[in-house]
């Protein structure tokens, strides 16, 4: 064959290898394209029925969770990058940061409103404590008490339908769809009994229960990537601790027999109130309760109509937690103003106190119970021995920051001196102390018995209500004063031996209460003669009136 010949049938040949190429590529590349369409369209196909099962099967319980746990990343981020922006150096810092404090929060108190649940209970907690954290985030955050988004009444007829198999208005005369409250977990309606009588029906969110692990999931993941951004934050381990006691509370049931046993220990207070509960309508996401009017303990326009006594409300409300933190061990742990109403006593027209919301309680054993008694009563009297002895037999080793977490107030820096009223100072020193010793501050709630941490909140919660009251009454003292009666109590035998030693010890506490009252008093003097003669400015008077106890007052004015 000659040359020209097999190069022409060479290129003859790559032509149709190449032609071959060009034919396969366009069929493959037409394949690919009318696969693309398959491809999406199986994806949506799969997307819309996994959606149509949840919706159907779960009632868009895991979508649900998967938007609320977006939303919460979301805020969670945004949040954490202003914060992170934020310039220490800045000359306008202090006024900068109030607003970012502003705005976050309220970023914190939408997030929480439209995911409900568990996040509103979370942040009704952290607007307890408005000694520490700004007040920019208490103040909005405690709108929780008040501002929960409440469900449809199709919703409403689904829990009865499951637990009843009947609607509200098959097993009640009447049954207002409008609710009276909206909380955290459930909903309030009045309702009238067959038998005429008046109730207050708690209705559980339909889908609180299969929402509520996911969501304590999701929160207490959101705790750890704070954490890790922010080293200090360490909150997390709490909301593990507790959630034995947080699922606990979606049973009414439990809830149910919580009220009764508060009404038992309580029968020695002829000024508590708990509503009675209705057995025959109540289920495990329904509970059933004897209605109760009155107003919530903060709504001071009202006490203030009723002509109510604060100093009377506050000294009720303080004796009856200790009569349950030193006595009985039976604790509510969630006494927020949401949860405690006040009346006027038709009989003594003094005020008559009405708990609520018996959910989430904590036992606190004996073993506890009797060394706390004993710190509490030496911290009041400035005895470190007894507090040291005291905080060791309940596992502290720091027994004055102990002191420090119960009492919500500096001690250190005082010599160990207990305020009724706390100053504007101290409540900066004390975000001082939190923001500076967060992990020392962690490291003594976790010595703490973990029956405890609920204690703290109680405590915590009341100490948010007196300081809302003005701090009216001296509330250490007054629990101490109990306290003491609590270590006489707690004996099984009380022998005439026992009652002179406990009646000897009362009257020493007086004593070095009067005592320490009385030097106040003396230093109050001296400043004002001091004053008088021209030799003290007028802050020196204005400092000493901050540190005495302030007058106790009669009618709110």
């Amino acid at each position: 064959m000659r040359p020209l010949q097999r190069v022409q049938q060479l290129l003859s040949l790559g032509r149709r290898i190449r032609g071959k190429r060009a034919l396969h590529g366009q069929r493959e590349a037409s394949v690919q394209k009318s696969g693309l369409p398959v491809l999406r369209f199986s994806l949506l196909a799969a997307g819309a029925g996994g959606l149509a099962y949840d919706g159907i099967v779960n009632d868009f319980t895991y979508c649900g969770a998967s938007v609320r746990f977006v939303r919460s990343l979301k805020t969670a981020g945004l949040i954490a990058a202003d914060y992170l922006r934020l310039d220490d150096d800045d000359p306008e810092y202090e006024k900068k940061v109030k607003l970012l404090h502003k705005k976050s929060a309220e970023r914190l108190l939408e997030t929480c409103l439209l995911n409900g649940g568990l996040y509103i209970k979370v942040g009704q907690g952290f607007a307890a404590i408005n000694h520490i954290l700004p007040v920019e985030y208490t103040s909005t955050l405690s709108l929780l008490q008040d501002s929960c988004l409440p469900t449809t009444q199709a919703d409403v007829q689904k829990v009865f339908r499951k637990d009843f198999g009947q609607l509200p208005e098959e097993i009640y005369q009447e049954f207002d769809y409008q609710p009276v409250a909206a909380a955290s977990l459930a909903q309030v309606f009045k309702a009238k009994l067959p038998s005429g009588e008046q109730v207050a029906v708690k209705v559980q969110y339909n889908d609180l229960q299969k929402r509520f692990i996911s969501d304590l999931g999701t929160i207490i993941f959101l705790q750890d990537i704070v954490e890790f951004f922010f080293k200090d934050y360490n909150f997390g381990w709490i909301l593990n601790d507790l959630r034995k006691n947080l699922v606990l509370e979606l049973n009414f049931l439990q809830e149910g027999q919580n009220a009764e046993r508060c009404a038992k220990d309580m029968k020695k207070f002829n000024y508590i109130h708990v509503p009675k509960v209705h057995w025959s309508h109540t289920k495990t996401r329904v509970l059933t309760l004897e209605w109760m009017d009155g107003c919530k303990i903060s709504d001071l326009k009202t006490i203030e109509k009723e002509k109510l006594s604060l100093k009377d409300i506050d000294v009720k409300l303080f004796e009856a937690f200790a009569e349950q933190i030193f006595y009985t061990g039976f604790v509510h742990a969630d006494p927020h103003p949401g949860n405690i109403f006040v009346r006027r006593n038709r009989k003594n027209g003094r005020a008559d106190i009405i708990l609520l919301d018996h959910g989430l309680y904590e036992e606190l054993p004996e073993n506890v119970r009797g060394p706390l008694c004993e710190f509490w009563e030496a911290t009041v009297l400035r005895d470190e021995n007894k507090m040291q002895a005291a905080a060791e037999r309940i596992g502290i080793g720091d027994y004055m920051r102990f002191a420090e977490v119960l009492f919500q107030q500096p001690i250190r820096n005082r010599g160990g001196r207990i305020r009724g009223k706390l100053t504007q100072e101290d409540i900066d020193h004390m975000q001082e102390i939190a923001r500076n010793n967060f992990e020392h501050i962690m490291g003594t709630l976790k010595e703490m018995p973990r029956s405890m941490l609920f204690v703290v909140r109680n405590l915590n919660t009341v100490r948010a209500i007196s300081h809302q009251h003005g701090d009216v009454v001296n509330r250490p003292r007054v629990m101490a004063r109990y306290a003491q009666k609590c270590l006489y109590m707690q004996h099984n035998r009380r022998s005439p031996v026992q009652y002179i030693h406990w009646l000897s010890r009362r009257i020493f506490f007086e004593y070095c209460l009067f005592l320490s009252a009385f030097k106040l008093y003396l230093l109050d003097w001296y400043f004002n003669i001091l004053y008088l003669v021209g030799r003290a400015p007028a802050s020196a008077r204005t400092v000493m009136r901050e540190i005495m106890q302030p007058p106790e007052p009669g009618v709110l004015k």
